[in-house]
C-alpha cells in the first residue's frame, strides 16, 4: 500500500505524483460572491503554474487567451490541431468535513486526496506529463480553459476564438473511474410569459393562460419525442416555476426586467397571463431551443394564446459520438488500465458536459473523455484518486499521442 511518496518505486510515476500534488495545493475555485474577489481568487495560479511547466517540460508552443475578468485560457500547441487534448483549469470550493486537508493533497491508503483530485487536477496532470513523454509526436494541441463549474466563460471564448479548427479527435480529461465518456445530454433553459384574455369565470369568455402552459407543456412533450435517441433514449422536460393570475397596470404586475411580479388571485376571473421557466434535456444533437420554440409558439397560437418575453438562459445541446468511431481508442485504454475491456459509461445518464460545446462547433468530430478519480467523490469532501489509476491514466493519454506518430 502507497502511504508516502518514497513507496513509489518508478521515477517516473513519482514525478506524475508530485505534479499532481502541486496543482492540488493551488486554490482554484471562483467565489461566487462578493464579484470583486473573482478578480483576485480564480484558477489563474494554475495557468501560472501550467505555463511554466509545459514551457519547461515539453517542446509545445504555449500562448495565453485573455478572458473576462482579468482570467486566461491556456492553449499549447505543436503542428497542426489533428488532436485536441481538454481539460479545465478551475475547481469548486473545498467542502466542510473533508477527511484531510483539501489543499495538502496528502497521501492514504494508496490514493491521493484534496480539491480537484477527481474532478479534474489528475487529468491535466497526467496529459501534460504523457506530452512530456511523447515529444516525438506531431500535431496536437492542448487547451485548458477557465471556468467550467460555473459560467462556461473559457470554453465560451474557445469557441469563439478556435471554433475554424476541424480536429480528427478530441479528448477530454473530463473523466473518472477509467471508464470512457462519450456522449452527454445538452441542456437548454428558457423563461416565457404566455397571454391570454381574461373574463368571467362562471360564463367562460375568456382564454386561461395558466391553463394554455400546461396544455402547450404537453404538446413539447410530444413533440421531444420525434428527437429521441437510440443510445442516449429520451429527452426530459421539467416546469420548474410558474405564476399567473390576471394582469394588472405594467407597474403593478412587471418588474423593470420585465418578469411578472405580482398578478390578480380572484377565484372569479380568468387568468390572462402566466410565466413559467422550463428545463430541457435534449438527448439528441439535432434538437435546438429555436425548434422548441417554435413548436410552442404555434401550438399557443392555434389556441388564441400568444407566447412573449421569451429569454433563453441556456441553449446547450446534446454530445454524442458512436462507440465504433472510438473503438480503437477503446483497445488503447484496455492496455493501458491492463483490463480485458473498458467500460463505457452510459451517456443518456450524464449531466451536461462542455465538451459539447466545442464538438458542435469544430465539426463534430470523434470525441471522448477519460478519466481516473473516483467519480462518486467529485466535489465531495473525500475526492481523491487511486495513485495506480492516475498511472493508467497517464499511460492511456501517452498511448493515444504514441498512435499520433507516423
Amino acid at each position: 500500500m502507497i502511504e508516502r511518496l518514497s513507496d513509489i518505486q518508478n521515477e517516473k510515476d513519482k514525478k506524475l505524483v508530485v505534479l499532481l500534488q502541486d496543482l492540488i495545493k493551488i486554490p482554484s475555485w471562483v467565489p461566487q460572491e462578493p464579484k470583486s474577489a473573482r478578480l483576485t481568487q480564480n484558477e489563474n495560479g494554475v495557468v501560472d503554474f501550467l505555463e511554466d511547466w509545459i514551457k519547461s517540460n515539453t517542446n509545445l508552443e504555449v500562448e495565453r487567451q485573455k478572458l473576462e475578468g482579468g482570467r486566461f485560457n491556456l492553449i499549447a500547441s505543436k503542428g497542426k490541431p489533428d488532436l485536441i487534448f481538454l481539460g479545465h483549469t478551475d475547481t469548486v470550493a473545498p467542502s466542510e468535513g473533508a477527511p484531510y486537508d483539501q489543499l495538502a493533497a496528502e497521501i492514504h491508503n494508496g490514493k491521493i486526496w484534496g480539491r480537484g483530485s477527481a474532478d479534474m487536477k489528475s487529468g491535466i496532470a497526467a496529459m501534460i506529463q504523457a506530452l512530456s513523454l511523447t515529444p516525438e509526436t506531431e500535431n496536437v494541441w492542448a487547451m485548458f480553459y477557465a471556468d467550467e463549474e460555473y459560467d462556461f466563460l473559457g470554453m465560451k471564448a474557445l469557441v469563439k476564438d478556435y471554433g475554424e479548427l476541424k480536429p480528427k479527435l478530441i479528448v477530454s480529461s473530463d473523466g473518472s473511474d477509467l471508464s470512457i465518456g462519450h456522449g452527454c445530454r445538452g441542456l437548454i433553459e428558457f423563461r416565457a410569459q404566455i397571454k391570454g384574455t381574461t373574463g368571467h369565470a362562471a360564463k367562460g369568455n375568456g382564454l386561461n393562460a395558466i391553463e394554455e402552459v400546461f396544455h402547450s407543456l404537453e404538446n413539447l412533450r410530444t413533440f421531444l419525442d420525434k428527437f429521441n435517441h437510440p443510445v442516449m433514449g429520451a429527452s426530459s422536460i421539467n416546469l420548474a416555476y410558474l405564476i399567473g393570475g390576471q394582469e394588472k397596470s405594467i407597474n403593478k404586475s412587471y418588474r423593470k426586467d420585465g418578469r411578472l411580479k405580482m398578478v390578480g388571485q380572484e377565484g372569479n376571473v380568468i387568468p390572462d397571463i402566466a410565466e413559467f421557466v422550463i428545463d430541457i434535456r435534449p438527448s439528441s444533437p439535432e434538437l435546438t431551443v429555436d425548434k422548441i420554440i417554435s413548436e410552442l409558439e404555434s401550438c399557443v397560437k392555434k389556441n388564441g394564446c400568444l407566447v412573449k418575453d421569451v429569454k433563453v438562459r441556456h441553449q446547450l445541446g446534446a454530445w454524442y459520438t458512436d462507440v465504433s468511431d472510438i473503438e480503437k481508442y477503446s483497445k488503447l485504454a484496455s492496455e493501458a488500465t491492463k483490463s480485458k475491456t473498458v467500460s463505457f459509461e452510459k451517456p443518456g445518464e450524464s449531466g451536461y458536459l462542455d465538451l459539447q460545446m466545442y464538438w458542435d462547433k469544430v465539426g463534430r468530430p470523434p470525441s471522448l473523455m477519460f478519466g481516473g478519480g473516483d467519480g462518486k467523490t467529485a466535489h465531495k469532501p473525500d475526492e481523491n484518486i487511486e495513485v495506480k489509476k492516475l498511472i493508467k491514466e497517464r499511460d492511456f493519454f501517452q498511448k493515444i499521442l504514441q498512435k499520433q506518430i507516423k
